[in-house]
């Protein structure tokens, strides 16, 4: 019997002085034909803690440090596959550099009140958890 599972990953929110990290991503990261804005965050590595994938995914994509990290959602995305996003809140030291150019174009922060619109959808169910202190969003 072939079955499929769900990946399960990481989606990493940083928020900084009232202001929320964003990347630009490239056009491999298209949604409905446009580009779009998304956290950092990748697939949680077998045997890896939430911590672990945390700190190696923003020493990876941002050569930044993690000083805590707090898991404030659970949501199920379809885009592209099915996969199960744990939301982290994090807080990090140093100012985000571009690692990973072929995933993207830019980092920037955002006030939280005027957010792009354009957003990749696990970043949307993340955002749309901090934002209205919801746990989940999408089932």
């Amino acid at each position: 019997m072939n079955q499929k599972y769900p990946e399960l990953d990481i989606d990493i929110l940083i928020v900084r002085n009232n202001k929320i990290l964003l990347g630009l991503l490239s056009d491999k990261w298209f949604f409905e034909g446009q580009q779009v804005y998304g956290v950092p965050g990748r697939q949680i590595l077998f045997g890896e803690s939430i911590g672990d994938t945390v700190r190696r995914n923003i020493k990876e994509e941002l050569d930044c440090d993690v000083l805590s990290h707090k898991v404030i959602s659970v949501n199920a995305n379809y885009y592209n596959g099915h996969f199960v996003g744990i939301g982290v809140l994090v807080e990090i030291t140093g100012e985000p550099k571009l690692l990973k150019s072929e995933d993207w174009i830019k980092w920037e922060w955002f006030d939280r009140d005027n957010l792009p619109h354009n957003l990749f959808p696990p970043t949307k169910n993340l955002l749309d958890c901090y934002l209205n202190n919801k746990f989940c969003v999408c089932e």
